[in-house]
């Protein structure tokens, strides 16, 4: 069987890379548009599953088993879903809105287990939520920050991974979560539905 996972995200990759040998990258192509009032959660599992579905279409009629992974991870305060940054003054307003706060991480997991010819056997979504309370940041402790990483690609500005301890009072919950993929969650949903195999190939 093979091991597909539908991301572009260097750091998703290297998570699982770490412990699936001969890992398939294909990055999958939706709309990652938000829907009017769609809860945060519900619009991170729609995301993991819409990008699992449109794996489908990308890898054609396999003369192969394989095993579909995608994920999605949101950043989210009061309900609102803070993207990728598009300019350097939209970071440090993320940044200055987290400063302080509790904010919420939320990454959804789509396994999807196909037979030849694309028959879905298994298809399964669940999701994993962290807590990230942030310290104080005045202006300074912002730019500082900002200069250390590449922010463009961060769901709010920030990267947890890459010099975290300056911006990061306190973590509750799974810190491979915040980077991208959640382990706990990915174990959990692996072993729930018979598929320990996946690590003996």
């Amino acid at each position: 069987m093979k091991i597909i996972l539908g991301s572009a995200s260097p750091r998703r990759k290297e998570i699982l890379s770490s412990i699936i040998n001969d890992l398939v990258i294909i990055s999958p192509e939706i709309d990652e548009s938000r829907l009017k009032n769609e809860p945060p959660i519900d619009f991170s599992l729609r995301i993991s599953e819409e990008k699992a579905a449109s794996l489908i279409k990308t890898t054609g009629s396999p003369s192969y088993s394989s095993l579909l992974i995608t994920s999605d991870t949101t950043v989210t305060i009061s309900n609102e879903i803070l993207g990728k940054p598009a300019s350097y003054d939209e970071a440090i307003a993320m940044l200055k809105r987290l400063s302080g706060r509790i904010h919420r991480v939320i990454s959804s997991i789509t396994i999807m287990q196909l037979e030849k010819g694309k028959k879905i056997i298994l298809s399964r979504t669940d999701c994993e939520i962290t807590e990230v309370t942030f310290n104080r940041l005045n202006s300074d402790d912002i730019e500082a920050y900002l200069k250390k990483i590449n922010y463009r690609d961060k769901a709010g500005a920030y990267a947890i991974q890459h010099h975290g301890d300056m911006i990061i009072r306190s973590v509750k919950g799974s810190i491979t979560n915040v980077i991208g993929f959640p382990l706990r969650l990915f174990f959990s949903m692996i072993v729930k539905n018979r598929l320990e195999n996946i690590f003996l190939m």
